[in-house]
């Protein structure tokens, strides 16, 4: 049961309109960023996540979605008890995040797999951004089946936002300056990118799901100096924006890291992305089940 207490979302809208003070100096530190589309967009997004039968409502159509898949589950709704301001799903049996944590590293990977698998398909075969992927909103059934819980922080996304997503992750896998440029451009990010300095800025932040044949995650070290570099780094980082529609997509790969990171879980995360961004063939066991359920007939997916 998921219930908002009175006054919740005045202060929310208290504390947006506060946040409107920061944008002068956001506008100092990044001048590429187009800051009052952004500040609208997280205006919107955490409007919807206090509306819970909105929420229902994705909720719903998630749990259609994997309904009989055999690792992933989701609750059901219980329409008749909820309301605006109560959500009501089935109950669900399940060991959470910090008890994972303390198995083995099999587990420990399967379980991961399964987190990355459920946020990156929706995303990417879905168009669906989940935005609010932390270790709290998922649970290790009995069953090894593993169920997710909250969808509040959502957003549909159209093809061109997808491909462009699908189109900047492959230029990074193929080492391919011009082809990055040219989906930076086609993204929105950036118009008249220097894609050898866009490599070099993109591929550290995205390589662990964007080329196969990286397996465990690690803090990034330090780079040595190089103040040529530096200086062009920052030129171009300075004209870089951020379309307010990927807050969600950036968001949600950055904080899917950091839950793979705690449980120290390693795979090929590159090779099972593939399956989602470019249509690759199952890289793992999981992707061979996820491929039958979605071969089925009457599967949605």
């Amino acid at each position: 049961m998921k219930v908002q207490y009175p006054g919740i979302a005045e202060a929310v809208e208290s504390d947006l309109r506060n946040a409107t003070l920061l944008l002068p100096l956001i506008r100092r530190l990044a001048p590429g960023l187009d800051v009052k589309p952004l500040f609208a967009e997280l205006r919107d997004r955490i409007g919807e996540e206090l509306d819970y039968e909105l929420e229902a409502q994705h909720q719903r159509r998630v749990e259609r979605l994997f309904r009989g898949h055999p690792f992933v589950t989701v609750p059901r709704v219980r329409t008749d008890l909820s309301t605006r301001r109560v959500l009501v799903s089935d109950y669900v049996e399940g060991e959470r995040f910090e008890a994972v944590r303390a198995l083995g590293q099999q587990e420990r990977d399967r379980y991961g797999e399964i987190v990355f698998r459920f946020y990156f398909g929706l995303l990417y075969r879905n168009r669906l951004a989940l935005g609010d992927p932390h270790p709290g909103n998922y649970l290790l059934c009995p069953d090894g089946r593993v169920a997710f819980l909250d969808f509040g922080l959502v957003r549909d996304l159209g093809p061109a936002r997808i491909d462009a997503e699908r189109a900047i992750a492959r230029a990074v896998r193929d080492d391919d300056a011009a082809a990055l440029a040219a989906a930076l451009n086609a993204g929105g990010y950036i118009r008249d990118a220097d894609g050898e300095v866009a490599l070099n800025m993109i591929r550290p932040a995205i390589r662990w799901y964007a080329i196969p044949g990286v397996h465990a995650l690690e803090q990034r070290r330090g780079r040595e100096r190089d103040p040529e570099g530096e200086a062009a780094f920052r030129e171009q980082a300075g004209r870089f924006t951020l379309p307010p529609e990927t807050m969600l997509i950036r968001r949600m790969h950055v904080l899917v890291a950091i839950v793979l990171m705690r449980l120290r879980a390693s795979a090929d995360w590159g090779a099972i992305a593939a399956e989602y961004l470019h249509g690759e063939p199952p890289a793992t066991s999981l992707g061979e089940a996820e491929a039958e359920f979605s071969a089925r007939p009457g599967s949605s997916r």
